[in-house]
């Protein structure tokens, strides 16, 4: 009896560690049910926020990205800028420094025909007035320049002559200035007569008689006469021919007949536009001759 009442004993206490495991397995069962049911809530409640702060995070990273390369852009912009503008200075600058080669090439190959010493002149600054056209040019008596030197342009065009003379600089009253006057030159008929400045209008040539056969664009040079200009230097070319009133001076009458006229009315363009020169070969004084040695007393 003893013996049975152990067995009963043990089996009913196996019996109940059986219970006891099923019930601890049970309960691990419905715990990992609820950690997955919770866990669940959570990612549910949670997802919503990540998701919105995930695309917060990358709004702001995108546009401080977009703001970075914009300023790095807007940077590298301004630096082209710059460099665009610096190699259109030189641009610019190496075109000047080609034309202004051209017209002095032009002044050189002049310079070697011309009789006598000439130095060349660059203009720096300009007076234009209704009754007065002055250039100033960066040459003075420093460099040897004198009173009522000619000044030639390019192609040996006649453009005025030295009035003024300082230590650096001198001022040249143009050829088309109204009070200027030049003796000139038929080149055809030889004729000679004054060429004066019209201001904005052309060249006037006077004192050409009616009986002198003149063409249109004939060309008219210095005569040498006036004692200021070298002879055959260019000053332009005819471009109307008209007759004059029967003396110098005074009204034309419409009715007059074109045989009382003593002169022809002549018009003539500059060989070069006189107001726009920049480069100009200025005359420069003849050496006096050297004495001549006294003669040996025996």
């Amino acid at each position: 009896m003893q013996a049975l009442s152990r067995t009963a004993q043990n089996a009913a206490l196996l019996l109940a560690l059986l219970m006891i495991f099923f019930l601890i397995m049970s309960l691990q069962v419905n715990r990992g049910s609820t950690l997955a049911a919770a866990r669940g809530a959570v990612t549910g409640v949670t997802s919503p926020v990540q998701r919105i702060g995930s695309t917060l995070g990358g709004l702001v990273t995108s546009t401080w990205g977009r703001y970075v390369w914009l300023i790095t852009a807007d940077r590298e912009n301004e630096a082209l800028r710059r460099r665009v503008a610096d190699l259109e200075r030189r641009i610019a600058a190496s075109d000047a420094a080609k034309r202004e080669n051209s017209r002095l090439r032009g002044l050189l190959g002049v310079h070697a025909s011309l009789p006598g010493e000439w130095t060349g002149a660059r203009v720096v600054a300009r007076d234009f007035t209704q009754r007065y056209e002055t250039v100033t040019i960066n040459r003075g008596s420093r460099d040897g320049i004198e009173q009522e030197a000619a000044v030639i342009g390019a192609g040996g065009a006649l453009v005025g002559r030295v009035i003024q003379v300082h230590l650096w600089t001198s001022t040249v009253q143009l050829i088309t200035d109204p009070l200027s006057g030049v003796g000139a030159r038929l080149v055809n008929s030889r004729a000679t007569g004054l060429v004066s400045g019209g201001g904005a209008s052309a060249l006037r040539l006077s004192y050409i008689s009616t009986l002198t056969e003149v063409t249109g664009g004939e060309a008219i040079v210095t005569s040498g006469e006036d004692g200021i200009y070298p002879a055959d230097l260019m000053i332009g070319h005819v471009t109307s021919i008209d007759v004059g009133p029967p003396v110098p001076g005074t009204p034309r009458v419409p009715l007059m007949r074109e045989e009382t006229a003593l002169f022809k009315v002549i018009l003539l363009d500059p060989l070069i536009d006189v107001l726009r020169v920049e480069n100009v070969l200025v005359q420069l004084p003849s050496p006096a001759p050297a004495p001549a040695a006294a003669e040996e007393q025996p």
